[in-house]
């Protein structure tokens, strides 16, 4: 487990949508976390992993590439020991499977609030002992 910290936890955000990707940025360097890179494809993803060293991120399952979110998601935990939470439109029964073999933190359905979304992160900060957001407010 990841040791509690003082420094903002750091979050890969993988997502394909570059309008969508920069929303969840602003987001999250609102409530206090440090974003370490943004990520449209599986190569992406791992290449920023392997050098900025993520505490988790947050990942979309419909990505650019041969490979999806639930199959990235799984790789960065295996190979690099990052978790994911998913930001996902798609929460049928089928994808729901997947995603729980990839032993998320959470699972956020877009579209989704601020609110939501730094609740699951705290949550996800919680499970991996991790301080979590330092925005003040409730």
């Amino acid at each position: 487990m990841i040791p509690l910290s003082d420094s903002p936890v750091r979050v890969l955000i993988v997502e394909d949508d570059a309008l969508v990707a920069l929303g969840v940025r602003l987001t999250l360097t609102e409530l206090g976390y440090y974003v370490v890179g943004i990520a449209a494809s599986e190569l992406e993803a791992l290449s920023i992993t392997a050098l900025e060293e993520p505490h988790l991120a947050l990942m979309d399952i419909r990505l650019r590439g041969a490979n999806d979110g639930v199959q990235v998601a799984r790789r960065l935990w295996l190979e690099q020991g990052v978790r994911s939470i998913f930001l996902s439109a798609y929460a049928d029964e089928q994808t729901m499977e997947r995603v729980a073999q990839a032993k998320p933190l959470g699972f956020v359905q877009k579209p989704y609030s601020a609110q939501q979304l730094r609740t699951a992160l705290d949550l996800a900060c919680q499970r991996l002992q991790l301080k979590g957001s330092t925005d003040p407010s409730p």
